[in-house]
């Protein structure tokens, strides 16, 4: 392997951007709305069905 000069160093690039923050950030995001989605189904189904417990 040949030896890189100082000077040329800040020229190297490579790699990816996605670090695990990324990537859990991008999880909990999903898992946010994967949550939403259980709560609209729920009181849509119980809206459906008559199945609403009362305000009073």
């Amino acid at each position: 392997m040949r030896e890189i000069e100082t000077a040329k160093l800040p020229e190297i690039t490579g790699g990816t951007t996605i670090t695990a923050t990324v990537i859990n950030a991008i999880v909990n995001v999903i898992k946010v709305i994967k949550e939403t989605g259980y709560s609209l189904g729920s009181g849509i189904r119980r809206i459906s069905e008559n199945n609403i417990c009362p305000l009073d």
